[in-house]
């Protein structure tokens, strides 16, 4: 029951930020429309849970939120305190999703002032040096487990999978590359964060992760308004893209 009042509290709190800050994502406004009871959802690169935990009070009780971040020392005091990735509906994994076969890689954690700024983190594998990321003086590197969206839908017993929202840094194409079979076979919506400059550490552009999803199908909108409006670029005014069969 605590956990359940204070899953209600945060997501309260989240939703009023949201509204009248740039403190919190607007998008989270949107999840409604789009994530419905009993969903199952994964959130890649989780972070402090955010999204998690407004995922799991839209998917309710017979829905799953499989929340994903591999670095376990990520927020540990708004950890402790909100607890927003702790639920019934909630599974907690430590593990970095790009398209390499399971195993362990390096993760660049930046410093700032003497504390590591986890949201900016990277899998170093397959990137061209720090990109985005050289504004920092000092990186962390700490290895991770890793594995494919393929392979963790199968390991993990996934039947179904309806939103996927995965904040990554600039590898959003290596993880839809290493979730090509779950794509084809459960077609589920994606909340993308998508910048130029996280990208093009990884040797792409933007418009090619909008474009792989249109080949398959999807269509890309964005939250304005209230709704969720669709759109044939990514600009550098949004970051996050949502994209929909």
């Amino acid at each position: 029951m605590l956990t359940e009042l204070r899953s209600a509290a945060v997501v309260a709190g989240l939703r009023a930020l949201a509204r009248l800050t740039p403190y919190a994502e607007a998008e989270l406004l949107g999840l409604g429309k789009v994530v419905r009871p009993g969903d199952v959802c994964v959130d890649v690169g989780a972070a402090l849970g955010l999204y998690t935990v407004t995922l799991s009070r839209l998917v309710g009780p017979h829905g799953t939120v499989h929340s994903i971040e591999p670095l376990v020392f990520a927020h540990p005091a708004l950890s402790y305190v909100l607890r927003p990735r702790e639920g019934r509906n909630i599974r907690r994994h430590s593990v970095a999703l790009g398209t390499g076969e399971s195993g362990r890689e390096v993760m660049s954690v930046p410093v700032r002032h003497g504390s590591p700024v986890t949201g900016r983190s990277f899998l170093t594998v397959g990137a061209d040096g720090l990109g985005s990321n050289e504004e920092f003086d000092q990186h962390l590197d700490v290895v991770v487990r890793t594995d494919t969206m393929d392979h963790f839908v199968r390991e993990n017993g996934i039947e179904r999978l309806d939103f996927v929202k995965a904040d990554v840094e600039g590898a959003e194409l290596r993880v839809l590359e290493g979730a090509k079979e779950t794509i084809e076979r459960f077609r589920p919506a994606f909340l993308l964060e998508i910048e130029e400059r996280h990208v093009e550490r990884f040797g792409y552009q933007a418009k090619d992760v909008a474009e792989f999803l249109a080949e398959r199908g999807y269509r890309m909108s964005t939250w304005r308004g209230g709704e969720w409006v669709p759109t044939r670029r990514i600009g550098d005014e949004v970051r996050n893209y949502l994209f929909r069969v």
